[in-house]
């Protein structure tokens, strides 16, 4: 079994308020993107990783891949405008192409814990296309464009999605073709292999694998790491 991850880095930080993006700042000794890509090469499931970083940052990248001495990274590619387009770029690869599964994670949900990596590959084997879902305990509602509610959602069959997501590869690949094809932008990978027919599985996810998106994110990193 050949299990590729894909780590996506490509974002710059704006949304952050940083000057460096949110995946290249310490996180208790170690860049965020060293701890997420750490996550997967200490895997014995994951054969091989590919890193989608923007052009800016590549170099970086690449000194901090050699310097963490992370030897499973195979490709680093330069990423697209959107997340969609370097999904796209990484999966283009040989070491993509020659994958039996797929695993897609962002670079900033570095607390991914090896239970939830082999539990995706696990369910991904059987069912082709697995995301990991945790529960909402707020009440949902949904509301049209002048801001009013117009119904309440049953909380007990919405799941918030989390990464990483995995899929057989020929299943992401061609998804992700006719994407580009059709002009269709998802807001994640299994988005996109959901508008082209296939079944997505949802297994339960994991509370501290949150994704860091603001500065009060990296503190409560930082106390679930201790």
């Amino acid at each position: 079994m050949n299990c590729v991850a894909v780590i996506v880095a490509g974002g710059t930080g704006k949304r952050f308020g940083d000057a460096t993006p949110k995946q290249f700042l310490e996180l208790s000794g170690k860049p965020v993107i060293v701890r997420s890509i750490e996550a997967f090469a200490n895997n014995e499931n994951v054969s091989s990783i590919i890193v989608a970083v923007h052009s800016e940052w590549y170099n970086h990248a690449k000194k901090l891949i050699e310097d963490f001495k992370l030897s499973k990274v195979k490709d680093i590619v330069v990423g697209g405008i959107t997340r969609q387009d370097s999904v796209a770029a990484a999966i283009r690869t040989e070491t993509a192409k020659n994958a039996d599964f797929i695993l897609v994670h962002d670079a900033v949900r570095p607390l991914v814990t090896n239970d939830l990596i082999n539990r995706i590959i696990e369910e991904t084997e059987e069912y082709g296309a697995v995301v990991p879902g945790v529960m909402i305990n707020d009440t949902l509602k949904e509301q049209n464009f002048k801001g009013m509610a117009i119904k309440t959602l049953e909380r007990e069959k919405v799941r918030a999605i989390q990464t990483p997501q995995g899929f057989w590869s020929d299943t992401l690949i061609s998804a992700f073709e006719s994407a580009k094809n059709s002009n269709f932008q998802g807001t994640d990978d299994a988005s996109v292999v959901e508008f082209f027919g296939y079944k997505i599985k949802i297994v339960d996810g994991e509370v501290n694998n949150i994704k860091i998106t603001d500065p009060k994110d990296i503190k409560l990193a930082e106390y679930l790491l201790s």
